[in-house]
């Protein structure tokens, strides 16, 4: 079973070479070409020497020499085409791992996420897919190239006649053992490098966001000492690798060396007896030399099989990744959609805590509904389950009476426009942004969107968008992101918090904006500001993950003690607005007037 799902593996890891069928067979022409004129030249070389040299026969040299010349240049163009398609196909191979590793993590849910770092998802998609390509393009010029070349020295020192095939063998022997004892040293370590790669990745990826934070709190020195220390062990490693495979090149050559001194000394001995020709000693030694350089270059192939094995590890993983959240069958859904959440539970995978418990309520057009709560009450995690970003543990959401979960991810996602808690804007142009809402919004379009949105900071739609919209505040980031959730028409607007970092005014200028929203679609809105949601048709409280309570501002202000205490905090935080008497330390809570002072009217 285990040999099954590795072939399968390799099978899938191997499926984007099917699309360079064509210069597969040049690159194994080429290659057969390559080879056979490396094993022409020494029989070549040999005819001159013992033929046209022993016989002063210049013009057999002439003729010889001038084959040898064509087999030369012959071998070069092979080897030229070799190396250039080579290189073409690992190049496109690695490109199409790359997109299917690429398209595979564009599938995955929180949860998968959630099981590979985001930092390692980097480096398996970069630095193991290069990996990879490298390999490929030597296996094609060096491990193809080798076992030819060397079996037919083999045949072709065979032929010679001689009886020097023995000192080939004692060589071939001597170089196995070292081989052996660093494959098998150097194994661990190339995991463990590529581990370090992952955190290297991950504890830069975490300074470079946190630079404010680390400044605010003066912890310069304990994060250079964080990231030196692992920058410290990967470097450790690294040199305890090298350190290894240094010593390989100078005990091949040794014994290279140590191969052709025998092959003269024994060589020289048999050519005195009248048994071989000098041409033929030459030959033997280039043949020699051939055999035992196509197994080294086979042998240091090898060393670098641990890292490869690595880094195919860490791509499959990826790929073989079992998506949690897939297409259902139905393709379309009706006019005026209506979201109903059904008695729905949901834990997050390997908690024993049910995040959510109990949840019932309807998402209907033409209809506003608030979810407030405190921090880690599941509201972000109610409208993350709505485009199915999660799916509940129990229970069942329902589009127009039927399971979310029969709908396909693109027909369900495309009724719904969701703002999240943290604004993502790319980098780019304010345009290119819009356009992700909407392919293809007019300029006027996009204009309206971030009218409607008091995005008033932008002088025209190709502002620049920096990385990570640096360039932007908080509150600007917001606006952005709000034009773009409201440019396409959906049927279902999901806003988590994201009003949080507009001043009262610029926010209740947006409310206003949005009321047209609702006369086609529906609106869920999720904040911790009592003045964001009051207007809602039905406010749902949250508090450890249960539904408390749910009805009008008016409503939930007079029988639900947990809202009315959010109320009063909020009051008390904002009481110079609400006096009316500013010398009095006595007021009044008038929700008419709240919604007259939150509303900016």
């Amino acid at each position: 079973m285990d040999l099954k799902k590795t072939l399968k593996t390799i099978g899938k890891l191997l499926s984007p070479l099917k699309k360079s069928i064509i210069p597969l067979i040049l690159i194994v022409a080429f290659l057969l070409i390559d080879v056979y004129c490396n094993l022409t030249l020494p029989k070549y070389t040999a005819d001159i020497v013992d033929i046209g040299i022993q016989n002063t026969d210049f013009k057999y040299i002439i003729s010889v020499g001038t084959m040898m010349m064509a087999m030369v240049l012959i071998g070069v163009v092979a080897t030229i085409g070799l190396s250039y398609f080579s290189s073409k196909v690992s190049a496109a191979y690695g490109r199409d791992l790359r997109k299917m590793s690429y398209d595979k993590i564009l599938k995955f849910s929180n949860f998968e996420l959630n099981k590979i770092s985001r930092a390692s998802l980097i480096t398996r998609n970069t630095n193991d897919v290069y990996q990879i390509q490298i390999f490929l393009g030597l296996f094609f010029t060096t491990i193809l190239f080798s076992p030819i070349l060397g079996i037919g020295s083999i045949l072709k020192a065979m032929e010679l006649g001689t009886n020097l095939l023995w000192i080939i063998a004692v060589t071939f022997a001597a170089a196995i053992i070292p081989f052996i004892i660093i494959f098998i040293r150097t194994i661990p370590y190339f995991k463990i490098m590529q581990e370090l790669t992952d955190k290297i990745n991950q504890i830069s990826r975490e300074i470079l966001m946190g630079i404010p934070v680390i400044k605010a709190f003066v912890r310069q020195d304990y994060e250079e000492e964080r990231f030196r220390k692992t920058n410290e062990d990967f470097r450790s490693v690294n040199l305890n690798v090298f350190r290894i495979l240094l010593v390989l090149l100078p005990a091949m050559t040794l014994l290279l060396n140590l191969m052709i001194v025998l092959i003269l000394y024994f060589g020289a001995y048999d050519a005195i007896q009248g048994e071989i020709l000098t041409g033929t000693i030459i030959a033997f030694i280039q043949y020699a030399t051939q055999i035992v350089m196509a197994f080294l270059m086979m042998g240091g192939f090898l060393v670098m099989i641990p890292r490869i094995l690595v880094s195919g590890r860490r791509v499959a993983e990826v790929i073989n990744t079992e998506i949690t959240i897939s297409d259902g069958p139905i393709d379309t859904i009706d006019d005026n959609p209506v979201i109903e959440f059904k008695d729905v539970v949901y834990s997050y995978p390997g908690s024993e805590k049910e995040t959510l418990k109990d949840i019932n309520f309807k998402l209907e057009k033409g209809k506003t509904t608030a979810i407030i709560g405190g921090t880690g009450s599941g509201k972000s995690t109610i409208l993350n389950l709505i485009p199915r970003l999660q799916d509940v543990t129990d229970g069942e959401i329902l589009v127009n009476d039927k399971n979310i979960k029969e709908y396909k991810l693109t027909t369900l996602r495309d009724r719904i426009s969701y703002a999240p808690q943290k604004a993502i804007l790319f980098e780019g142009t304010i345009r290119s942004n819009m356009l992700i809402g909407k392919e293809d919004a007019s300029d006027e379009e996009i204009k309206k969107a971030l009218k409607m949105a008091e995005v008033d900071f932008i002088e025209s739609l190709e502002d620049g968008v920096s990385q990570g919209a640096s360039n932007y505040s908080g509150g600007q980031k917001q606006r952005l992101q709000l034009a773009r959730s409201i440019l396409a028409e959906r049927d279902f607007y999901l806003f988590d918090d994201c009003f949080s970092a507009l001043d009262m005014n610029t926010e209740a200028k947006v409310k206003e904006n949005l009321k047209g929203l609702k006369e086609n679609s529906s609106m869920l809105i999720v904040s911790q500001r009592i003045s964001t949601i009051m207007d809602a048709d039905e406010i749902i409280v949250l508090d450890e993950g249960e539904i408390i309570d749910k009805g009008t501002h008016d409503y939930l202000n007079e029988n639900c003690a947990i809202y009315r205490e959010i109320v009063s905090s909020q009051i008390d935080r904002s009481k110079d607005l609400l006096y009316e008497n500013e010398e009095s330390s006595n007021y009044i809570l008038d929700t008419s007037y709240i919604k007259k002072t939150a509303g900016g009217k």
